[in-house]
């Protein structure tokens, strides 16, 4: 019978883009499910202390790496450090990610373009290629990327954030396609509006801007918090999704639903 649990215990973890939001939620999620971790963000002398609370609370061992994932020596570095500290990398979960600046299509400059997708897509990317060797020198892995369910759906007068999250998903359903029969699985999960910064900056730039046509509500009449996030992340992470890659997985308060 196929192993179904749900515990992480003994598996060696790297989140980047983990100093808040859905990252540090996933983050200490996958360490209280019982893997050592290693964190990864811009912002070191925030990230040195989440590192120590969250091993404090998780009783696993919990460290930081500073990483810039536009800057790819960083990304290597970041990857190759948190492999040494942990003796080898079972799970990774790139979650770096901006909302970019809200706009119609003809306001929107190419630099800004560009910085959004180094950050959203140029990010994962590295993240997957200098992760992906180790998990290959172990036999066995599982990569979760941070999409949207504006990779599923459109999102006016955000078009270049909805590109960049299609764009992840391409990336995550190639790359689980290269890694099937090696035993590495590449998912996604695909957030809702979640309680985070980046939904605060993303409403407040469209807030001036025309309504939106046909513009989703969210069915459950909220709006998630990232710890809500974190169970389908531990999943993706577990033995008990040994059968699942290539999916975006869409915690959405019923938003694309509807």
């Amino acid at each position: 019978m196929a192993d179904i649990s749900f515990s992480l215990s003994g598996r060696k973890a790297m989140v980047i883009g983990a100093d808040s939001g859905i990252g540090l939620a996933c983050a200490r999620a996958i360490a209280n499910a019982g893997a050592d971790l290693v964190i990864g963000g811009i912002d070191p002398g925030k990230g040195e202390g989440l590192a120590r609370e969250i091993g404090a609370e998780s009783g696993t061992k919990v460290s930081y790496v500073a990483v810039d994932v536009t800057r790819e020596e960083q990304v290597a570095a970041a990857v190759k450090e948190a492999v040494a500290r942990l003796g080898g990398l079972d799970i990774a979960m790139n979650n770096a990610g901006i909302p970019g600046w809200p706009g119609a299509i003809q306001d929107q400059s190419a630099e800004q373009f560009d910085t959004l997708f180094a950050i959203n897509v140029r990010g994962a990317m590295l993240g997957m290629k200098y992760q992906v060797p180790h998990m290959l020198a172990g036999g066995k892995g599982s990569i979760i990327n941070l999409a949207s369910t504006a990779a599923i759906t459109g999102l006016a007068y955000c078009a270049p954030y909805a590109a960049s999250k299609h764009a992840v998903a391409g990336l995550t359903r190639s790359v689980a396609l290269e890694l099937a029969d090696k035993g590495i699985r590449v998912n996604a999960i695909a957030p809702g509006p979640v309680n985070t910064g980046l939904l605060a900056s993303m409403r407040a730039g469209r807030s001036a801007l025309p309504a939106s046509p046909g513009g989703a509500q969210v069915p459950m009449s909220r709006v998630s918090e990232p710890e809500e996030m974190a169970g389908a992340v531990v999943w993706l992470a577990s033995d008990a999704s040994s059968y699942v890659t290539g999916t975006l997985i869409s915690i959405d308060g019923g938003v694309v639903a509807a």
